[in-house]
């Protein structure tokens, strides 16, 4: 695909009403690859994916599951941000995120392990491949129930979390808020 097509390609939602194009996106790989989730089809995917091979959805799972940081910042943009964490006793004693609440909404792709969501009181338990969408302002932690395996996410969040570019290799090393 030309740069000149690229402007012109969009995705079309399965119900055939308003196109969709994630091109105009800063990471449109990965806007493409969720707006496809969501309920778009594309118009030629394999071409898209053939034109950004840095950020094919395989290719990131990949390179989530091979973090070893408790976060490393993977994308950041104005108003979003892609993170890597990793939850195991080494990252964190407590071996959990800990209970936190987000002025921004955030998705959570569990790429490796097991473990428990809790957002507002409720438990579910969680395994690879599962996701986990967190509104705004909804208390929220996610728990590796397993000390010996570490639980490898990818979080979506619609604002910033941590500076971009930044990578902590424990939870002690992050800033508190």
């Amino acid at each position: 695909m030309t740069n000149a097509n690229r402007n012109n390609t969009s995705l079309k939602p399965k119900d055939a009403s308003t196109p969709c194009n994630p091109l105009l996106h800063p990471f449109p790989p990965l806007l493409a690859f969720l707006t496809f989730a969501i309920g778009c089809t594309a118009i030629d995917a394999k071409e898209i994916q053939q034109d950004y091979p840095a950020l094919v959805i395989e290719q990131v799972v990949e390179q989530a599951k091979k973090n070893t940081n408790w976060k490393t910042a993977l994308a950041t943009a104005k108003h979003e941000q892609v993170v890597f964490m990793n939850i195991s006793p080494v990252t964190n004693p407590k071996n959990e995120i800990g209970l936190e609440v987000h002025a921004f909404d955030q998705v959570i792709l569990v790429v490796q392990g097991e473990g428990k969501a809790v957002l507002n009181g409720k438990i579910a338990t969680v395994k690879e491949g599962d996701m986990i969408f967190v509104p705004e302002g909804i208390s929220h932690n996610l728990i590796n129930t397993d000390k010996k395996k570490e639980l490898k996410i990818i979080s979506f969040y619609s604002d910033r979390d941590i500076p971009k570019d930044a990578a902590y290799k424990k939870k002690a090393d992050q800033p508190e808020d």
